[in-house]
């Protein structure tokens, strides 16, 4: 092997490792941004209705419900 060889070899290695460098970073990206979407806290758009009274979260309202009602709501969702 020829000391030309060696450099275009080193060249071509030093080039695919700043490629893969590269694809790595992008790749943590995406697992940080995925884990944040599937463990963080959930990101509220503001201009968006809310399908809850947010006030009222809490089961506050229950006992305004039939007790066969509240039994089955309490136990049905859980």
């Amino acid at each position: 092997m020829t000391d030309k060889d060696t450099s275009d070899l080193i060249e071509t290695l030093k080039a695919t490792n700043d490629g893969l460098l590269k694809q790595v970073a992008l790749l943590t990206e995406q697992v940080e941004y995925l884990n944040k979407k599937l463990y963080g806290k959930n990101v509220v758009n503001t201009n968006q209705l809310s399908l809850f009274d947010e006030d009222k979260a809490g089961g506050e309202d229950d006992e305004d419900l039939p007790s066969h009602y509240r039994n089955f709501y309490l136990y049905a969702i859980h």
